[in-house]
């Protein structure tokens, strides 16, 4: 999917009223004033186009940012709810809402701002606290763990001191030390906030097991107080191809029990829900009683 501005068509020879039959044909789309989009694409193919044009369309000196920010980057989002624009202007008051565009006021040091395709995008760092500061810390920890999988030296720790004393920075500073980039999924997040909230202690994650004679035998999500978790993010794969990775995943689990695990598996829908809570602890009064597993860790 191509963004396409009428001055560029303009430039070409292209008429203000070809420009219009060929909306009206349908083999462009207008996607905000100026601006059409070439070809087909996804809903992100769309709102990046969407936020290229909104930025291009803008005041000079406002910085793509928040959500629109950490999809410049590639950040996992959840909820993908919002579709708006959300631009940062560089002064302490002044930020307005319109129905397709967020304009926030925030102090942005030069540190907080990256150009991205010709774009200033806020910093992979301050895009994650500013997510932290301004949505709940389930999804700012969703967001933050995608952030700290896909560059892991990242630095939170300085973007959150230049932060000292905007609103919601506590909020931010909670979600931060909570972030961890070995969980691998959106799922495998959510489920982190959920173990904590139903009062587990803290889980270790994507251990590599392997048996006696030094096989590998799985890496797996988390360990819950000697008990192995899952999220079972193969529930969206399922389907008439999908038995062969059924099979294998089964096979998995029936060579991690042979050797002693406990194994629990939660889906998406069950996150919400105290289940997978009750089948956790008790797989862990099991444990208990059992001897302890015959594997060797390797994290």
């Amino acid at each position: 999917m191509e963004l396409i501005s009428r001055r560029e068509l303009n430039s070409r020879g292209v008429t203000d009223g070809e420009i219009r039959a060929a909306a009206k044909a349908g083999s462009i789309e207008p996607i905000r004033r100026g601006f059409y989009v070439d070809g087909s694409g996804d809903d992100m193919d769309r709102y990046l186009c969407t936020v290229r044009a909104t930025s291009l369309a803008s005041t000079s000196g406002l910085v793509i940012s928040h959500r629109s920010a950490a999809a410049i980057h590639g950040f996992a989002v959840w909820p993908d709810l919002d579709r708006r624009v959300h631009l940062t202007a560089n002064r302490t008051t002044g930020g307005r809402t319109k129905k397709h565009r967020v304009v926030h006021a925030s102090a942005l040091d030069p540190d907080d701002v990256v150009e991205v395709d010709g774009l200033l995008v806020t910093s992979p760092a301050r895009t994650a606290v500013d997510l932290a500061c301004a949505w709940s810390f389930e999804s700012a920890v969703c967001t933050g763990d995608s952030a700290l999988r896909a560059m892991p030296h990242l630095d939170l720790g300085n973007a959150l001191e230049r932060g000292y004393g905007r609103r919601g920075i506590a909020k931010a500073r909670r979600a931060v030390a909570f972030m961890d980039g070995r969980s691998e999924t959106v799922g495998e997040s959510r489920s982190r906030v959920r173990l904590q909230r139903w009062g587990f202690s803290a889980p270790r994650l994507q251990s590599a097991l392997f048996d006696d004679d030094g096989h590998f035998v799985a890496r797996v999500d988390f360990e819950v107080d000697g008990v192995i978790g899952e999220f079972d993010g193969l529930m969206k794969y399922r389907g008439p191809d999908g038995s062969h990775v059924l099979i294998s995943e089964k096979l998995r689990e029936d060579r991690l029990r042979s050797l002693g695990w406990q194994v629990v598996r939660w889906t998406w829908n069950e996150l919400t829900t105290g289940a997978p809570a009750e089948r956790l602890r008790q797989a862990i009064e099991v444990a208990r009683t059992l001897p302890p597993p015959r594997t060797i860790r390797r994290v």
